[in-house]
């Protein structure tokens, strides 16, 4: 461990002259300090090695920040920048489902445990959920759903199950999209209505087409008074002419599933 005097002098020299060897004595000096603090992260289940590694990346950012004249250790710099990596890493990594970004959440989920320890639970349940959510000032509901977190951790789909262990879990989930033949045939079906639909809009006059876009198709739609402007027309004409056009669009695919659902009157036409 440095002395004060000795930990300044390097902080100075690595601040003012780039000294890396100064830089690398300050942080392989206080390497112990980034295995203690990952120690208290153990229990979240993940290596300590990769804990000891973000304590790491925290220790070289602290480095490169401190300075060294406003008086203080640089231990007590460095811990709250190890403790942020090493928080960070632990929250974005311990679930391969994502947490939640609320702030409180995050506080709840590195206290949690902890208040159990402090109330003497083994597990949280209504009665508790509510004293824990008063203390940490959070909602019973993310009390809950965190501690069903923690009970229940992440598993893999590729476990055997069953008789004899012959069949893995994720042969056993239940699919809830469409199957690929239904979902081909309504793209096949989308596909088929647009061609339609485009087929329609050409035995519109362009005035026609233009307006039916306009007021129907187009994303944002515009109003009937302002295609009135654009046009030069009252709104009420506007008006008139959409609605033509729009019975000549379902005039024409009306007539379009007549020949469809009746092929042979379509060949004689």
């Amino acid at each position: 461990m440095l002395k004060d005097d000795e930990e300044f002098e390097l902080a100075v020299r690595w601040k003012e002259k780039g000294d890396k060897k100064a830089l690398e004595k300050i942080i392989s000096s206080h390497l112990r300090l980034v295995v203690r603090i990952a120690n208290g992260y153990s229990g979240y289940g993940l290596s300590k090695a990769d804990l000891i590694a973000e304590g790491n990346l925290g220790i070289m950012h602290a480095v490169q920040h401190f300075d060294p004249s406003i008086g203080y250790r640089f231990s007590t710099y460095a811990s709250w920048w190890i403790k942020s990596k090493i928080r960070d890493f632990v929250y974005n990594t311990w679930s391969i489902v994502k947490l939640s970004s609320n702030k409180n959440y995050r506080k709840l989920f590195f206290g949690l445990r902890k208040l159990k320890n402090i109330m003497g639970l083994e597990s949280v349940s209504e009665e508790s959920a509510a004293v824990i959510a008063e203390k940490m000032d959070v909602s019973e509901a993310d009390v809950m759903t965190l501690e069903t977190r923690f009970t229940h951790k992440d598993f893999s789909t590729n476990i055997l199950v069953g008789e004899n262990a012959k069949s893995s879990l994720q042969d056993l989930l239940v699919e809830n999209a469409d199957s690929q033949e239904t979902q081909l045939l309504e793209k096949q079906e989308l596909e088929y209505r647009k061609k339609v639909l485009h087929n329609a809009l050409n035995t519109l006059s362009k005035k026609e087409h233009d307006i039916v876009c306009s007021y129907r198709l187009h994303s944002p739609s515009k109003s009937l008074r302002d295609i009135g402007k654009i046009m030069n027309l009252s709104s009420e004409r506007v008006r008139q002419i959409e609605k033509n056009a729009f019975l000549k669009i379902q005039k024409y695919v009306k007539s379009v599933e007549w020949k469809t659902n009746h092929p042979k009157n379509h060949q004689n036409v």
